[in-house]
């Protein structure tokens, strides 16, 4: 059963061991994510996935069966962008 997380700021997604699915943007101004591995925001934390400039409506990084975490899942952003983190 996947979870989602709607935000538009850097974000603790999830504290422990879970999947990543994807994530979905729906608007942005020259936005900026990337995703880490991380159960206390610290972007020195193995990355999921590296800076990934996006555009509004639009899905990105999508693993239909998951991509597993071990620590946490963080989303560090830039600029102005809301987006929609699925999760398990």
């Amino acid at each position: 059963m996947a979870l989602y997380k709607q935000g538009n700021a850097d974000a603790q997604i999830k504290v422990g061991g879970g999947k990543f699915f994807g994530i979905f943007i729906s608007s942005t101004s020259s936005g900026t994510f990337a995703l880490y591995d991380t159960a206390n925001g610290s972007t020195s934390d193995p990355k999921i996935v590296n800076t990934v400039t996006v555009t509004a409506g639009t899905q990105y990084v999508s693993f239909p069966a998951g991509l597993w975490f071990s620590n946490g899942l963080y989303i560090d952003i830039a600029n102005t962008i809301e987006y929609t983190v699925a999760y398990e």
